[in-house]
């Protein structure tokens, strides 16, 4: 045996340990993913009966959402009609008081000056009847 052959030998007994080893970690590689696909598929059964809750609960506060929006709306044409008509009421009240002191206002000024005319006719009187 000369030394190239021992050297071929030693060679193909590393290539088949290399192998080998190849062989053992592609095992622990796949072990590795095999126990990683079953941790996700038991982490996805006990997620599944959390998800069904969770959008149960979803679909209702969409649902409530949606009737909440729409009870305010209701009531924002509620207060708008409400203004409406107060300010229909105020502009009425003042028609009514503009239309009161138009008419009266007139009454009143010659009342004040038929007073005004007493008053003097009575202070020119009396000043008279004492001379």
């Amino acid at each position: 045996m000369n030394l190239s052959e021992i050297l071929i030998a030693l060679l193909l007994i590393s290539a088949s340990a290399l192998c080998i080893a190849l062989i053992y970690f592609l095992y622990q590689i796949v072990k590795s993913v095999h126990s990683i696909s079953m941790n996700i598929a038991e982490f996805s059964f006990k997620l599944m009966p959390l998800l069904e809750p969770t959008r149960e609960i979803s679909e209702k506060l969409i649902h409530i959402t949606n009737e909440i929006e729409s009870q305010l709306q209701i009531s924002k044409s509620l207060i708008s009609d409400i203004r409406e008509r107060a300010d229909k009421i105020l502009k009425v009240e003042t028609k009514i008081r503009n239309g009161i002191e138009n008419a009266v206002m007139p009454i009143v000024k010659n009342i004040n000056a038929v007073g005004i005319g007493v008053g003097s006719f009575w202070k020119s009187y009396k000043h008279r009847s004492i001379k």
